[in-house]
């Protein structure tokens, strides 16, 4: 059976960078490989929006969020760590786990971080060292303004560092590293940048590295000036994974930012109205254009959707902690075209119908059609 993977990531590789990563390994201390590495730093600075450094480390995206709250907060220090999904509870528990004070603003999962929430608690504690929070929480399909908090903390508060996990939004949204005062951007290879897991990659301003001079933190492989000071990998970087970046990269900047930021913004748009047109809820408040979050209809439990459309080769993802079970996800970022959002409507109508779940039947992809005809 053709499979179709319609997950938030991993993330369907084209065939053309596959193909290049399965040319014969090379070297990591030679100058072919030293070459690609520095061009796709660069390559990495135009999707980023940045004049800010460039680090990666073999990992997921998780590796290079331990490194910016390991590199950054000395033990005691205070943070402020937005958790409004899966994904935000983890810089909680990151700061936690190096020493940190974690000042958690929490959110019900769909909801999204409030500015004048976070001014106030700077307010509140003066001394704090950095802001911690998703561009698109992954678990909720959720965008936060990170752009509104970025400015917000330029002009209020400038020695705080701003670290924002754009894992699934570089690439899918058009995210302004420099002009929105973000210190330290997260993504992964496994996301919108259309690459197998095992590759993360931070942007790191010259006040984050400022700041992180000064850390007495404990940490050995994560090293971010370790990184800098290296140039091409401190250890073994992922050799074949970043000739995939090169490639990768080449081929979004070749579409051209603007065309890529616009084709996620229809998929997403058809999805959305696709979902409710079949008498479905978002779970966001303020969807993000990387993927979808859909209540399950009432009684029935979102796995046994997902269970038969896999039966039909498509594959979508469950909601995660309490969610499980009541919500399912569809991913429209990096590899993804017009035909995806209209296979995968087709899909989940049919499993909808054979769940007698749908009383809508056919109203779906007719509007994924309109949206996608525009």
């Amino acid at each position: 059976m053709k499979r179709y993977l319609m997950t938030p990531g991993p993330t369907p590789v084209p065939e053309d960078v596959a193909l290049y990563m399965a040319k014969p390994i090379v070297h990591h201390r030679t100058d072919e490989f030293k070459k690609v590495f520095d061009e796709t730093k660069q390559l990495i600075k135009r999707l980023f929006k940045t004049e800010n450094e460039i680090v990666m480390f073999a990992s997921s995206g998780t590796g290079a969020m331990e490194a910016a709250v390991s590199n950054v907060l000395n033990e005691g220090e205070k943070a402020i760590s937005i958790n409004a999904g899966k994904f935000g509870e983890r810089w909680g528990k990151l700061i936690r786990a190096f020493g940190g004070v974690n000042l958690e603003l929490t959110y019900e999962y769909g909801d999204y971080a409030k500015v004048e929430d976070i001014k106030a608690l700077i307010e509140k504690n003066p001394d704090v060292k950095a802001v911690y929070i998703q561009a698109s929480e992954t678990s909720t399909g959720t965008f936060h303004p990170i752009d509104e908090i970025g400015l917000m903390l330029k002009e209020k508060y400038p020695e705080v560092v701003f670290v924002v996990d754009g894992i699934t939004a570089y690439g899918a949204i058009d995210v302004e590293t420099d002009k929105w005062n973000i210190d330290i951007g997260i993504t992964g290879s496994q996301k919108a940048l259309m690459l197998p897991p095992g590759l993360s990659i931070l942007s790191v301003s010259e006040k984050a590295l400022k700041k992180i001079e000064k850390s007495n933190n404990r940490f050995y492989y994560f090293d971010i000036l370790g990184e800098l000071k290296a140039k091409w990998g401190n250890y073994t970087p992922a050799v074949s994974l970043v000739f995939g970046l090169n490639a990768a990269v080449k081929k979004i900047l070749d579409e051209g930012l603007e065309n890529v930021f616009k084709r996620h913004k229809l998929l997403a748009k058809a999805t959305r109205e696709a979902v409710k047109s079949l008498g479905l809820k978002l779970l966001s408040r303020r969807p993000a254009d990387s993927l979808t979050a859909v209540y399950s209809p009432e009684g029935i439990d979102s796995s046994e959707i997902i269970k038969l459309m896999k039966s039909y080769g498509v594959e979508i993802s469950n909601g995660q902690a309490h969610l499980k079970g009541k919500i399912f996800r569809i991913a429209h970022l990096g590899y993804f075209d017009k035909a995806d959002i209209l296979m995968v409507i087709s899909v989940l109508e049919i499993a909808l119908k054979k769940l007698n779940a749908n009383g809508n039947f056919g109203e779906g992809i007719k509007r994924a059609m309109e949206i996608l005809s525009e």
